[in-house]
Order: structure tokens, then sequence, then C-alpha cells
């Protein structure tokens, strides 16, 4: 059984579940004499240069909050294929505190020459440590939710601020929170989730001008009826 340590976004189980790797059980862990940083380098074409990713190094006055993963050891190279080790993590031999006790188990630590500083998080990326809420202390949580974030142009409304990324059809878009949202709501209304240029064009239309609707039915009756959207 091979046992590992995660702080970033494998904190969130849904992206282990995503990435295909397995684990037996999960739990509240604690690492000592480390900090955790968003200094490692995306190194992906789609993303901005100046967004991080979670690193751990070495503080004796540090402390790093996460999730204790027990894994069957045939999941492992998914693992290491995922964080992109060996090329740009090291796996590491780390003690963390649980409520059980003190354990041994890996960690990914990044390269040095795969780090940066002045680097920060996305939105989406700090959202799947968050998601492991129950998990963490109430004074970590709130302290990454507080973190800087990436900031930029929604692509649907236009106003700056913080964003999240979208992928669709391998492009990828900055969507402001309130967009992202309403995207959904309209898509659910509407019986197919929107595309982000059709989102846009009711942004930009319909919710822009002031106008104001009685009902989501109504606006995405409108939308269908001057072709925003396709019917």
């Amino acid at each position: 059984m091979f046992k590992y340590f995660a702080y970033g976004s494998n904190c969130n189980p849904a992206i282990m579940k995503k990435k295909g790797v397995e684990y037996t059980s999960r739990q509240r862990a604690v690492l000592r004499g480390y900090r955790l940083l968003f200094n490692k380098r995306a190194l992906r074409e789609a993303l901005p240069d100046t967004i991080g990713f979670a690193n751990i190094n070495e503080d004796p006055d540090g402390s790093v909050e996460g999730i204790l993963y027990a894994m069957v050891d045939e999941h492992l190279p998914r693992l290491d294929e995922s964080e992109r080790y060996p090329d740009h993590y090291d796996r590491i031999t780390i003690r963390v505190e649980t409520d059980r006790g003190s354990e041994d188990c890996s960690a990914y630590q990044a390269q040095s020459d795969k780090t940066a500083t002045g680097l920060i998080p996305s939105r989406n990326y700090l959202n799947h440590i968050l998601a492991a809420g129950d998990f963490l202390s109430r004074q970590y949580y709130e302290a990454l939710d507080r973190s800087q974030t990436y900031t930029g142009q929604c692509a649907c409304c236009g106003q700056a601020g913080e964003v999240l990324f979208l992928k669709e059809e391998d492009r990828m878009y900055t969507l402001c929170q309130p967009c992202r949202e309403a995207r959904i709501v309209w898509g659910d209304v509407r019986g197919r989730r929107l595309t982000v240029p059709e989102t846009e064009a009711v942004m930009k239309h319909l919710v822009a001008n002031g106008k104001g609707f009685a009902s989501i039915q109504v606006l995405v009756h409108e939308a269908i009826a001057q072709r925003l959207i396709d019917p």
C-alpha cells in the first residue's frame, strides 16, 4: 500500500477520480517543517505565464495541511504521470501527522528549475484545494480562500477581475464567476450547456442593456428569438 500526501489540486477526490487514481482511504494530515507556495510554473500553452501551481518548501516554522491517501501500488505510475514526475516534480519521503499518529509517506516537490517568483494560482486551482474543506482547519481554509488569484477580463461581460478558466473546443476562455454561473443556469433552462460565445452574446445583447426580464425562461426564449443561441 502506497501512502501519498496531497496538498494541491489532488486534495479534491474528484480530481483523483478524473486521473484514474484509486485510493482505499483518505484522512486529514499536517506536514510540519514546510510551507505551501504557488511557485510551480504551469508550463502549459493554454495558461498564462503568471499562473502558479502548489509546491512545498522547507521552513522550520511552517506547516502544510492536506490529505493523506492510501493507494494501491499499481496506480502509482498514473499518479506519477499526472504530476509530471520526474520531469517537473520530485517524489520525496516525508512524515505527516494524522489523527491516528505520525506516518511516513510520499509527496511531490517541484524541481527548482520549474519554479519562479511572483506566480499566483487560478481560482479554479484554488477551489480544488478548498474542496477538501472538511479536512482542513478553519484558519488554513480561510487563509487559502483569501489568497491572491489570477485576474483578467471576462470573455462574456468584458469586466476585469478574478476569473476562472474554461476550456471549450480546444480554446481557453476566462469567465467571471457571475457569467460562469449564468451560463450554467441558462443552459439548464435551455436544456443544454450554452457555449461561451452564446453566453457572451446573451450578456452583451440582452443583459447589459438593462432591459430586465420577468424570469430566466423569458430571457432564454428571447435569446432564441433573436438567434443569439440556437433553437
